[in-house]
This record gives C-alpha cells, sequence and structure tokens, in this order.
C-alpha cells in the first residue's frame, strides 16, 4: 500500500491497511500493534516521513 502512493499520512496507512485485511474498523490493541510496526519500520530507515506523509526510503532515494 505505502509502496503505491506518493505518501500517505499514519490515519490514512491504517485505514488501508484495516481495508486490505478485511477489516471495518482498528481496535485499540490492533492499532497500538500497528503504531509499533510504523515506529520500528522508521528506526530501521524502510519508511521516512515527508511532506505527503509516510514514504518508503526506496521512493525517496531513487
Amino acid at each position: 500500500m505505502l509502496s503505491e502512493s506518493p505518501g500517505l499520512q499514519r490515519t490514512e496507512l491504517a485505514r488501508e491497511t484495516a481495508r486490505f485485511f478485511g477489516w471495518l474498523r482498528l481496535g485499540p490493541d490492533i492499532r497500538a500493534a500497528f503504531e509499533t510496526d510504523i515506529e520500528q519500520l522508521l528506526t530501521d530507515g524502510l519508511v521516512t516521513t515527508g511532506p505527503s506523509g509516510l514514504v518508503p526510503m526506496e521512493d525517496v532515494a531513487g
């Protein structure tokens, strides 16, 4: 999802992730896991935050 867009805000990415899995909403436990995963991607340098939201680093570099 993220690699197919010019950037997504966290709320948009969460919504699209829920839709991908067929969920109508994200409960607090799933949202917490989602946020932890996003933070880990940022820490690992696989994702960065730009003006349009979260962007995969390969899109920034290339």
